[in-house]
This record gives structure tokens, C-alpha cells and sequence, in this order.
């Protein structure tokens, strides 16, 4: 067994055992709870299937997009500090979030789909700005498109009128998987699985970068429409994921730096490691804003920026000692 899969098998063991403690932690106190009559009633079917399996879910798929994600980024642009939302697509469909939040009371499952579209619109719009231009032109149009639309949810923020509307924005641009609800994690999954396969027919291109893009040039890539392929796929993973959960930062950041520190592989080799710990990350971190009274007023993005933040900086001072090397 290779060092890879011995490390996913631990990974994929340990998801197992804290989801299955997850799920049935605790479960025997919702036996007899009173229901609205004052009668004592069976909740345990109800907490199992309608609270924890999807807010679990989504603690999985999310923590593992944004992994998948960071891990396509950090290959692309070969930066350990390169994230999911990079080109714009993160601040697109938090923008397009809180607008519909904002002005509109819709259903989770149209929430999602505006997300999705915002996501790919502001990524659309750096790739045209700059596809002609460089990598450079590239993050400097998507570091435009961040501040644009993060002026844009602060304008949003600055004029509502409702302080009940201001306090569920705020809430909500935190971070958490407690609005977790089985259609629409199901709605999201298309969106998921086909920004996955987006970076899976692309992994060769991550793995040639690592030798500079004349290199995969000359290996058959073409590498302007496998990085739109790669970015496109990227764009969908953040957009299908913020919409449900709010802002969650530096999970696709510091997961697939971790699985590259440990394994020492190609980009295309991390994949798979990185969504173990993102997803691994991404759990215990909301289980102990459910459980561990300390963090029981902190949102789960507060608690993941946190814990990114140090990560963040060990990251800067690894990678200044290298050049220093």
C-alpha cells in the first residue's frame, strides 16, 4: 500500500467514525420529547434525517469542494496561497446571496441557483478581462472583482433599514451548515459532481504546470481552454457551496497545503486527500460549534478563520525559508 492510500484510508476511517458518532450522539434524549399537544413523542427519526444527516452532508460535500477547489488553484497559478474564490467566483455568489437575501424571501433551493450564477458570472467576467493577458493580468482582474463585489454586499449591509434583515445577513456572511436541508443539498449535487469532473478531465494540465505552461504546450495541452475547463469547475464547486453555508474561508487554503506537505505528489495526485481533509476539517470544526460549549456563540467561518489565519502565516514563513534555502 502507497503512502497515498494509506493516508486516504486512515482519512476515510476517521470521517467514518465521527460521522457515525455524530449522527447518534446523544440521539436517546429525543426518545420522549412533547410534541405541540404535550404529548410524548419518538423524535429520534426526525433529529437523525432531518437535522443531522444533511447538516453532516453538508459539512462533507462543502469542506471537500472547497478543498478540491484550492487544491486546482494553488496547482494552476503554483501558489500555496491561491484559493477557491482567487478569480472572483467566491465574492460573485456572496453578492448574489445577500442581494436576494436582501430584497427577496425565497426558497434555499433558488438561493442556490442564484449563487451558482453569480459565481460563474464573476468569474466569466475576469476571464474575458484578462485570458489575453497573463496569470499576472488574471489575479489582478480577480482581486478587482473581490473588492468590487465586496463594496457591493457592504452597500447592501450599510442600507437596510430592518436591523432583524441586518442581523440574518451578518449571520449568515459568518458561516454555518445549521440552514442544512436535504433538497437542496441534492439540488446542489449536479452542480458538485460536474464542476469535479470539470477538474478530473483537467488533471494532467495541473501536473504539467508544475514544469511551466510552454512545457504543457508541448505535451498536447492546450493551455487556455484547460485553464477555463479547470477555473469553470472551480467556479461551480464554490458557487453550488457558499449559498447553503455562508462565507467559510481558508478550509480550501490550508486542506490541500496539509496534503502536499504530507504526501509530496503531483497536484492531480492531492485531489482526492485534500477533499478528505477539507471534509475531515470542515466536520469537527462545526461539531465543536454544536458541542464544545466555548465555541457555542461562534460561527463555524469565524471558527475556521481561526484556525486559518496561524495556518496562513506558518504557510508565509514556510515559503519564505524555502526561497531563503
Amino acid at each position: 500500500m502507497t503512502k497515498t492510500q494509506k493516508l486516504n484510508t486512515i482519512l476515510f476511517s476517521l470521517l467514518v467514525l465521527i460521522i457515525a458518532v455524530a449522527l447518534y450522539y446523544q440521539l436517546s434524549d429525543f426518545a420522549q420529547l412533547k410534541n405541540a399537544d404535550g404529548i410524548p413523542t419518538d423524535m429520534r427519526s426526525l433529529v437523525l434525517w432531518d437535522i443531522r444527516f444533511p447538516r453532516i452532508g453538508l459539512a462533507l460535500i462543502t469542506g471537500g469542494s472547497l478543498a478540491l477547489a484550492g487544491n486546482a488553484m494553488q496547482g494552476i497559478f503554483q501558489n500555496p496561497l491561491a484559493g477557491p474564490g482567487l478569480l472572483g467566483s467566491s465574492a460573485g455568489a456572496t453578492t448574489v446571496s445577500v442581494f436576494l437575501l436582501y430584497y427577496f424571501s425565497i426558497p434555499l433551493s433558488f438561493l442556490l441557483l442564484g449563487g451558482v450564477l453569480g459565481a460563474l458570472a464573476s468569474f466569466m467576467l475576469v476571464y474575458f478581462l484578462a485570458k489575453n493577458h497573463g496569470t499576472t493580468a488574471m489575479i489582478l482582474s480577480g482581486l478587482a472583482i473581490n473588492m468590487l463585489f465586496s463594496a457591493a454586499v457592504a452597500l447592501l449591509l450599510s442600507n437596510a433599514e430592518s436591523p432583524w434583515a441586518l442581523a440574518e445577513l451578518y449571520r449568515w456572511l459568518q458561516g454555518s451548515l445549521m440552514w442544512a436541508k436535504m433538497d437542496t443539498l441534492m439540488i446542489s449535487l449536479p452542480f458538485i459532481l460536474f464542476g469535479m469532473l470539470c477538474l478530473y478531465a483537467q488533471r494532467r494540465y495541473i501536473d504539467f504546470l508544475t514544469f511551466g505552461e510552454e512545457t504543457a504546450s508541448t505535451m498536447g495541452i492546450n493551455p487556455q481552454k484547460s485553464f477555463f475547463i479547470t477555473t469553470f469547475g472551480v467556479a461551480l464547486l464554490v458557487g453550488a457551496t457558499i449559498p447553503q453555508t455562508g462565507t467559510i474561508g481558508f478550509i480550501g487554503l490550508i486542506a490541500p497545503h496539509f496534503a502536499r506537505i504530507i504526501l509530496k505528489k503531483r497536484p492531480s495526485q492531492l485531489y482526492l486527500s485534500s477533499a478528505l481533509i477539507g471534509a475531515l476539517l470542515l466536520l469537527v470544526a462545526d461539531l465543536c460549534v454544536q458541542y464544545i460549549p466555548i465555541f457555542s456563540h461562534i460561527y463555524i467561518g469565524t471558527l475556521t478563520a481561526i484556525i486559518g489565519a496561524p495556518c496562513l502565516i506558518w504557510i508565509l514563513l514556510t515559503e519564505q525559508r524555502k526561497l531563503a534555502g
